[in-house]
């Protein structure tokens, strides 16, 4: 024994659907929810609204379970016991449910719907009961309404604003940027109406700007023009590229569907914002993408015949290094040279073997542990010379004062408690000076007066005490100590390389060679070394030689000792590349640099430079 459920649906036609279940346990469930024997789609139900249980004797137990009362025979009652033989019915909102006597001894449950589905309490009508769809307008008028909306804020505001406002650009960032100095970055206030059109947060050195669209877009619905560029970074403060006429003629231009699309929104080949893009995140208008100088300098030879440039078409087809030397040293006007790298040999009017000051166990090693400098073991520091500028780019430029003098001092005499040295650069004077000394020891005689002969750095000095029987005897001796000074072997041939002219007059017979140093043998690009002060792990001299490898094995001044492109390869490729610090041509080259021309910063001396195979 048991119930069967027969639940009836009627179809559209009038038709039924009948669908019948048996159920063998003692008592079913009815209501709305999901988990009921007997589930219907009524609003007017609870989800467990009533329970039929077998009772003895054939009847039926029927309860309400939500304390909701039961029709039952025209009665609201919230129990009753059923006989089933009485074809007894139960009202539960819409439906009806009738017990009868099943063929098999069990209940029969007959549950249909009894009213019309239109009275709002069928499962279709459940959302409508809950809309907010009458009280609203229809999708149309919202759908014309938002258009308006978005039309008004989005289109005739910003036009309105812009038509009738007049741009002030903030004085600090046009100073800024007519010095080519640091970007002020003064964060925007407020809002105007046509930010709704920006594509994105303006870049760190225009940040100033965002609430000021029309000092960029002068008109609207136009690209940002050069003019507004240079309304704010003159030519004298960031020079261009190359000659207009040659630039345009070196550019790859644009064809077809490209071309159209330039024209008609007036982006023209070659303006500013071709390559600095804006809207792009805080770095955006500093970040170069590579194709931007690969498009031109891949093929550039064929559209410039009479250029000078190799052609780059990526960072595997870069050219090797060209440094630009010291082929001829003068005080007042050096002459350079660009040279290949390979076998290069540089004349800076300079003696000095690396190897000779990066040893541990010669006297410039016993210096370097007397005086405390800097280094390790005695072996002089790379940086005890090598001082970084500023702005840890490159160094600060080399002097015998700073430099030298711990070692190399000149020292010439002792006169009582007194050392007496001679000026350094000034060859005449201190010839004068040495004479003249000599001399005045001569006619005026004074105790405690010594001269000093050369040492080697680390050595004892050792003293001659200067006593003469007549001026002649001094000028012959102070003749003697000029030419020891000066000469093969001499305190001033430690470093420099000097001229013996063979004239009868000291004060001039020695040609000292002007000394002079490139700041920057790569003025084609730039490399901040404060970037790499670490290589593989290692730090200090250990790092410096990882690149600069020939350095410890150098014995003259004329070695070039630059790393070849090979060796920056070990770390830097192409940004598809899987290296360890990815590169773009803006990473080490620049493009708005003066006097050294294009790809490069500018020397901090002005230079006469003679290209060789540029």
């Amino acid at each position: 024994m048991g119930f069967t459920v027969r639940q009836i649906a009627r179809r559209a036609d009038g038709g039924e659907i009948i669908r019948t279940r048996a159920f063998d346990g003692a008592e079913l469930s009815v209501g709305r929810g999901s988990d009921c024997d007997i589930q219907l789609a009524d609003l007017g139900l609870m989800l467990r609204h009533a329970r039929l249980r077998l009772a003895g004797d054939g009847r039926v137990a029927v309860e309400a379970m939500g304390g909701v009362p039961l029709e039952i025979a025209g009665a609201f009652v919230t129990r009753a016991d059923l006989d089933p033989g009485d074809n007894p019915t139960i009202m539960l909102a819409a439906h009806r449910l009738t017990l009868a006597r099943g063929e098999d001894g069990g209940v029969l449950v007959t549950a249909e719907r009894v009213l019309a589905a239109g009275d709002g309490s069928d499962a279709a009508s459940e959302a409508q009961v809950f809309t907010l769809k009458k009280t609203l307008p229809s999708k149309r008028r919202l759908a014309w309404g938002l258009v308006v909306l978005i039309l008004g804020l989005g289109l005739a505001l910003p036009l309105w604003v812009m038509a009738g406002r007049q741009t002030v650009l903030p004085p600090a960032l046009v100073t800024a940027a007519a010095r080519n100095a640091a970007p002020v970055a003064t964060p925007a206030s407020g809002w105007q109406p046509d930010r709704v059109w920006s594509s994105g947060p303006l870049s760190t050195a225009h940040a100033g700007l965002a609430n000021s669209c029309g000092a960029c877009h002068a008109k609207p619905f136009e690209a940002t023009t050069d003019t507004a560029c240079i309304a704010c970074h003159t030519p004298a403060a960031i020079p261009a590229h190359a000659p207009a006429a040659r630039l345009a003629r070196g550019q790859v231009p644009a064809t077809g569907l490209v071309a159209d699309v330039h024209k008609a929104f007036n982006l023209p080949e070659g303006r500013c914002a071709s390559c600095h893009k804006e809207h792009e995140g805080p770095d955006g208008a500093l970040q170069v993408a590579e194709n931007f100088c690969t498009d031109c300098h891949r093929g550039l030879a064929a559209r410039l015949p009479d250029t000078r440039l190799a052609n780059v078409p990526d960072w595997g087809g870069h050219p090797a290094f060209k440094p630009t030397l010291v082929v001829q040293p003068s005080l007042t006007a050096p002459r350079f040279e660009r040279v290949a790298l390979a076998g290069a040999r540089e004349t800076s009017g300079l003696v000095y073997p690396h190897q000779l000051h990066l040893s541990t166990r010669n006297s410039v090693a016993n210096m370097v542990r007397a005086q405390g400098l800097p280094g390790k073991n005695g072996l002089l520091a790379c940086n005890y010379c090598h001082v970084p500028d500023s702005d840890g780019e490159r160094f600060q430029p080399i002097s015998m004062e700073k430099n030298c003098a711990a070692c190399h001092d000149l020292a010439f005499a002792r006169d009582g408690g007194v050392v007496r040295t001679l000026p350094h650069g000034k060859p005449e004077q201190a010839a004068g000076i040495i004479r003249d000394f000599y001399l005045g020891q001569a006619l005026s005689p004074r105790a405690g007066v010594a001269a000093a002969d050369r040492r080697l750095p680390g050595s004892e000095a050792r003293l001659r005490t200067l006593a003469f029987t007549s001026p002649a005897q001094a000028r012959a001796q102070a003749d003697a100590a000029i030419a020891g000074i000066f000469g093969k072997g001499g305190t001033c041939a430690e470093c420099h390389a000097i001229t013996d002219t063979g004239g009868a007059n000291l004060l001039t017979r020695f040609a000292i060679s002007p000394v002079t140093l490139a700041d920057h043998y790569l003025p084609k690009g730039r490399f901040p070394h404060k970037r790499h002060l670490s290589y593989d792990g290692r730090t200090g001299d250990a790092a410096c030689i990882s690149c600069h490898s020939g350095v410890p094995r150098s014995n003259l001044a004329s070695d070039v000792l630059l790393p070849p492109l090979s060796q920056c390869a070990t770390c830097h490729g192409g940004p598809q590349l899987a290296t360890a610090a990815p590169a773009t041509c803006a990473t080490c080259h620049g493009y708005h640099y003066g006097e050294s021309g294009h790809g490069g910063d500018a020397l901090r001396v002005r230079l006469v430079v003679a290209r060789r195979g540029e």
